[in-house]
C-alpha cells in the first residue's frame, strides 16, 4: 500500500514469484512517490515550478511526465469541449479546495473575482509544448493535474509491473482501478456507489480502467449550503446535477478525466460528452440517484 495523491495506492499481483513481486513493488514505490511530488498541485515540486513560469510568461523546461499530461489533457479538453480543463488550477484554489482538510467550511469566494478569472478563459490548449519546453500566452493558465494525474499514474504502474514480468496485476488507487493485465483468470472490479458501498461487480480479462468522479468526499460546507469540489470550467462555479459519473475504458487518462467530464456536463450533456470520448462505458448517478447507462463496447463479462 503507498499514500499518495492523497489516497490510498494499492497493488496487487499474480501468477509471479516473491523476488519478482519484491523488486516490482519497491520500483513502483520509487515511481509513485516521484510523481507525487512533481504532480501536487500546490507543494512545492516540478508543476508548481511550472506555474510559476507561465503566470511569469517564461518558458520552462519540464519533465516526461508533465509533459504526457499536457499532451493529453490538450487532446481530452478538445475531445470534451471544455468540461474537462486542468487549467482552471487558479479557480480550483479561489475555492479553497487546495486542500487535503474536507469538509471546507471557510464562506465561498465573491462573484467578482471567479468572473474575473473566468473572463480570461484559460486553457491547456493556450499551451505551447516544443519537446519539454512550455510557454503560454495566457498568464491566467495554472495547471492543476488532479482530474487525470491518477490516469497517468496507473498506467506508469503497468508499464513498471510489465518490466518484472508479473503474470497479473491490477491497481486500486482509491478505488478507480487499472487492470495491467489478468493473466489465469479474470479480476473482479468494483464500481463504487455514491457514498460508499457497490454499484455493481464486473469480471475483467484485459487491460482496462475503471475510473470514478462524484462530489460527495471533497466539498465545501458552509452556513448550510454544500458545493462540490468539482468546477464547471465555463462558470468557475461547483457543479449539482450529476452526483457521480464512472468511466471505463481501456486508456486510463481517458476514464480518469473523462468521469470528471461528465460529472461537469450535467444531466442534459454526459451522454454526448460520453460519445465525443468515444469511451467504452459510461455510468452517471444525477441528484435524484437515477442510474443511467451508456455501453459502446463489451468492458468485461458480467
Amino acid at each position: 500500500m503507498f499514500a499518495v495523491f492523497g489516497t490510498e495506492v494499492e497493488v496487487q499481483l499474480r501468477d509471479t514469484v516473491p523476488a519478482r513481486a519484491q523488486a516490482a513493488y519497491a520500483d513502483v514505490g520509487t515511481l509513485l512517490q516521484r510523481l507525487h511530488r512533481e504532480l501536487h498541485p500546490w507543494e512545492e515540486g516540478e508543476l508548481t515550478a511550472l506555474n510559476r513560469s507561465i503566470a511569469a510568461g517564461g518558458t520552462h523546461t519540464t519533465t516526461l511526465d508533465l509533459a504526457a499530461l499536457i499532451e493529453a489533457s490538450q487532446r481530452l479538453e478538445t475531445a470534451t469541449e471544455g468540461a474537462f480543463n486542468p487549467a482552471i488550477g487558479a479557480l480550483v484554489e479561489l475555492w479553497g479546495f487546495h486542500t487535503s482538510n474536507y469538509p471546507i467550511t471557510d464562506p465561498p469566494p465573491a462573484a467578482d473575482p471567479i468572473d474575473a478569472l473566468v473572463a480570461h478563459s484559460p486553457s491547456t490548449r493556450d499551451l505551447v509544448l516544443e519537446e519539454l519546453e512550455v510557454r503560454s500566452a495566457n498568464s491566467a493558465v495554472q495547471l492543476d493535474f488532479s482530474g487525470i494525474a491518477k490516469g497517468l499514474a496507473v498506467r506508469r504502474v503497468c508499464e513498471v509491473i510489465d518490466r518484472h514480468s508479473v503474470g497479473a496485476a491490477m491497481v486500486n488507487a482509491g478505488g478507480d482501478v487499472m487492470v495491467c493485465s489478468a493473466g489465469r483468470r479474470p479480476w473482479r472490479v468494483a464500481v463504487r456507489a455514491p457514498g460508499g458501498g457497490v454499484l455493481e461487480t464486473i469480471e475483467v480479462d484485459r487491460p482496462l480502467a475503471v475510473f470514478t468522479s462524484g462530489n460527495y468526499y471533497r466539498y465545501g460546507d458552509f452556513d448550510g449550503e454544500r458545493y462540490a469540489h468539482i468546477l464547471d470550467p465555463s462558470t468557475g462555479r461547483p457543479v449539482s446535477e450529476i452526483v457521480q459519473a464512472t468511466v471505463i475504458d481501456s486508456n486510463p487518462m481517458t476514464a480518469d478525466a473523462g468521469a470528471t467530464a461528465l460529472v461537469v456536463a450535467g444531466a442534459d450533456e454526459w451522454e454526448r460528452v460520453a460519445d465525443l470520448l468515444d469511451a467504452e462505458t459510461a455510468i452517471v448517478i444525477d441528484a435524484d440517484g437515477a442510474v443511467s447507462r451508456l455501453d459502446k463496447r463489451r468492458a468485461g463479462r458480467r
